[in-house]
This record gives structure tokens, sequence and C-alpha cells, in this order.
């Protein structure tokens, strides 16, 4: 049975299933699939690809988190964030003027997490042996694949950043210019880096070669990094926090991360019975604003690194916290939180796979802003995120930086649990800040509103940021009007909002039901 998603169609299909944001990626997912691997292999293996595929995401030089269900067990959470230096404290900063961490500046650029999660992963969950994983990525790094139009869009958007990199002139630009729609693109760099680690396993990336360049590479232009900062990169595995919402229960990954957001705003929009107003109206569209704000707010005044900062978070998912947060909603008025002074919009991949014994991958990597720092390795072609621009340099905030402490995050990956502990929907949302109003939006419209998951990632969006209420054009002008008459103030914005996969369990009639951003270059697929 094999039913390929279009974009408005869900896949359907009976025996495994991979949703992702590139066609390369789903195909390696669904080959290693039906090859006897797992949803965890399937899952990595296609992050590797995606490493290669959609540099302006992802890379190996990047951030992971995951929730993994497997064997019919509790679902894991895995932090595969990274740490800022143990130089990079708040006193050098203070010393050198420094009160801002640029977008390009080594200081931005967090000790990689994503291999040693992928890593982590592979060792508690894995059934094939972890090299096979690489294979495809090495593959399409040294032969090339053709460039997506997402990406060829982030790479002429991006030009100037890379071309200010010496290293990324060499390894991420073709002669000077940016990769164009269909051109074939290699990387010989990042192949041999890839099948160095498949051969040596990931401590040549945090303890050898690689890691070596990578300092080299970031200790040239200013950067604190150390070799004992890469060995002491640890993925944090855990139990997810979760929340009921009414006869289900959503599930994420702890902090540092964001994703107690969503279930701040999932509690709000249950009190504020959500589903009683139509799916494409002013009062949803008006309440979700009104969460958003709300949770927000609550994230940036509290929420840092657990190891920093002391958490309460059965106490932030009270009932009598929220009943205290609802009183400031109206869905006749909005509400003024203020300047909450959040940075912007990262890039990220989001990947979903469930095989045929219905074990669960639901992952996300992320290189931060698009193509991260733009400071590339010199020898390995690796590009290097740039996550720590989500710290603060303020003294005495949550997510002040300081050494060994990770940034507030912004990739979450979802999953939603019924009463009898079975994984009912794997999904994640891209977009940076806009990730837990996109995991809501879409939630909202499947456990709401009766969506597919194809209907509900598709559907119309809108971000509240910055105090702009920021709207898709496909959502309707009513609307638009609609929310301004209530005081909101509100612009149409010529881009997207994020992207997004799904994939529904549907056990009772033994089918997978999985749908793929329209808004992004993949699609997904069964078998």
């Amino acid at each position: 049975m094999n039913n390929q998603s279009t974009k408005d169609k869900d896949a359907i299909s009976a025996n495994g299933m991979a949703a992702t944001s590139h066609p390369i990626a789903t195909e390696e997912a669904l080959r290693v699939l039906k090859k006897g691997g797992n949803a965890v292999d399937a899952a990595i293996a296609a992050s590797i690809v995606l490493s290669v595929t959609e540099p302006n995401a992802t890379s190996i030089g990047g951030d992971c988190f995951a929730i993994i269900k497997m064997n019919g067990k509790d679902p894991v959470s895995f932090n595969g964030s990274g740490m800022a230096p143990e130089k990079a404290n708040y006193d050098f900063f203070q010393k050198n003027n420094i009160d801002k961490i640029g977008l390009t500046s080594p200081h931005s650029v967090t000790i990689p997490g994503a291999l040693d999660a992928w890593n982590k992963i592979h060792d508690e969950f894995g059934s094939l042996e972890f090299e096979e994983l690489f294979h495809k990525g090495i593959d399409v790094a040294k032969n090339g694949y053709k460039v997506t139009n997402v990406v060829s869009n982030a790479w002429n958007n991006s030009l100037n950043k890379l071309s200010e990199n010496k290293n990324s002139k060499i390894h991420m630009l073709k002669d000077g210019k940016s990769y164009q729609l269909n051109d074939l693109r290699k990387s010989q760099a990042l192949g041999e880096t890839l099948e160095l680690i498949s051969k040596k396993g990931v401590k040549e990336f945090y303890n050898g070669s690689i890691a070596d360049d990578i300092i080299k590479s970031l200790n040239d232009l200013g950067g604190l990094h150390t070799i004992e900062d890469f060995q002491k990169q640890n993925t944090i595995r855990s139990e997810t926090i979760s929340a009921d919402y009414r006869n289900i229960s959503v599930h994420q990954c702890p902090p540092s991360g964001p994703g107690i957001t969503v279930l701040v705003m999932m509690k709000l929009l249950e009190k504020l019975s959500i589903e009683k107003y139509n799916v494409n109206s002013v009062e949803r569209f008006h309440l979700e604003a009104e969460v958003t704000k709300q949770a927000y707010k609550l994230k940036e005044e509290t929420i840092g690194d657990p190891n920093f900062v002391n958490l309460d978070l059965k106490k932030i998912l009270s009932e009598d916290n929220i009943d205290n947060i609802y009183k400031n909603i109206s869905v006749n008025s909005c509400a003024d939180v203020g300047d909450l002074n959040i940075p912007n919009h990262p890039e990220t991949v989001y990947l979903t796979v469930v095989d045929k014994d219905l074990n669960v991958a639901s992952m996300i990597n992320s290189v931060c802003y698009a193509f991260g720092s733009g400071i590339t390795s010199q020898k390995t072609g690796v590009v290097l995120h740039n996550r720590g621009t989500n710290f603060r340099v303020e003294e005495g905030h949550p997510n002040c930086i300081q050494g060994l402490k990770r940034p507030l995050h912004t990739i979450i990956p979802g999953m939603v649990i019924n009463k009898d502990g079975d994984c009912n929907l794997s999904y994640g949302v891209m977009g940076g800040q806009y990730q837990p109003v996109g995991q809501v939006h879409v939630l909202n419209s499947i456990l709401d509103y009766g969506l597919s998951p194809q209907q509900a990632i598709t559907f119309p969006r809108a971000f509240h940021f910055s105090n702009i209420y920021k709207l898709e054009k496909t959502v309707d002008k009513s609307i638009y009007q609609g929310l301004k008459d209530l005081g909101h103030n509100v612009e149409y914005i010529d881009g997207t909002h994020g992207g997004g996969q799904a994939i529904k369990i549907d056990r009772a009639k033994g089918n997978l039901i999985g749908g793929s951003d329209p808004r992004k270059d993949g699609y997904a697929q069964g078998y």
C-alpha cells in the first residue's frame, strides 16, 4: 500500500511512514525501514541526508532534540543542544563591551550537539549499524544533489553572509555565487567528514581531527572554544514533560527547550473552549494571539537551562497558575504584555518516522538562523550554527550567557499520547520562535476541528511577534479586518510561517496518515 502525499492530500500506508522536508531524506528513511531498520535508524539516516541537502536549515554543526517512543514504553526526551564554551562568561562580554551576541560572531557558535544526540539515541534504540546510516548522506555530498526551491531561496538571501567568511566562500558558494534551483551541488569535504565519522565514530567530531579543525576555525575569528569544551558536550536523556488536553496527553522535551510553552498555551485554549469557535474565524486567531502573548512572556521571563536556573515546572503548569494567566485573556480585547525583546526566526528541519511495529521517532535539527553563523570549518566543510545568539548578555536574566550553559532553545518535537499510553500523533512545526504557536495551531486543527494531518499543516497561519500580528496572505481578509477591529496591529507578510510534518496513527483501521508542509520541499510517504 503506497500513497505519496501531494500538497493537499494525506499519505496513507499500513507498514511504515516517513515525513521530512526533503524528497531524498524521505526516500532514504523509507529505504532504511524496508531494509529492516526501525524508526530511529530511519530518522537518523534522514537527518544525515538533510544535513547535506538543506545546509540552510541543518548541519552536523547544529543541534538536535527528539522524542522517541519504542517497544510500547513511555516516550523519552533527548536534548542534544550545545553548551557555551567554558570561557564564555558574562564577565568576558561585559569586559569587552559586548551587549549582544551577533549572528555571525564566533561567540554565537555553541558546541554542536546533533551528532552526540544521534549517537546516544542510536546506542539505546538503533538496530542497524550506525555506519550504515551515513551511506546516503555521504553519497549525496560527494556525488551531488539537485538544489530545491526553498533551499535555493535561502541561499540567495544568505549570499552576503556566506561571502563574509573565507571558508564559506570556498565550501558554501559556487564561484562566489549562491546555488540556484536545480543546480547540482557537491561537497567533497563534507562527504569525507561524514565518512570519517561513520568509520571512526562521533568521537572524531568531539575529540579528534574534526574538532581540531572546527576549534581552529573559530579561534582564528576570536572564538573561545577549546577541545575540552567539545569533550564535555553531553546529550540529556530524560522523561518528557506533558499536560492533559481533553482526553489525550501532549508531550514535549523539558527545558532548555521551550516545549513547556506549548503545554501552557494548550491548557489556556482548553479553558477558553477554543473548539466552540469556527476553525477559520476571527475568534480563533484572536485567542491564539492572546495565549501566545501570555505564554511567551512567561517563557522569556522564567525559562532557561535548568542546570543554572531554578525551574518549578509543576508550578508553571498548575491550575492555579493557568487560572491566573487566563484572567488576562479576553475574547473581546487585546492584552498588552510589553516588548518581550525576543530573538527572531531561525532555520530548522523537522521529521518524523513510524515503523511497522509502531515505534515512533519525532526529531528536529537546526542551525538556528539561515546557514547558522555563516562560519564554515576550514577543512571539514561543516557550516556551524549560531544558537548562542539566543543568549542574553543581561546579568540576572534566566537566559544570560554563562560558560557550559545551554541557551533557551526554539526547536521542539512533539508527540500526542492517548489514555492507553499509545502514540496517536507524532508532529512538529519548524520556524524558530513560531514553533510553539505552530504546534498549537496544528494540534487544535486536528484535535478540535477534525482536520487531517495534511489539512492541518496546510491551513493558513499567523504569528503574534514583537507586538505585530503577522498573517500569511492565505488568511481571509475578513479575519484580517476583524483582528484589526479588536485592536491588533495586523499585517500580511510576503513569506510564510515555518514548515511542518505529522504522522497520525489510526490503530482501529491499521492506517498511518502522514502530512508534509507545502511551505517546504519534502513530502510524506509510506509503504
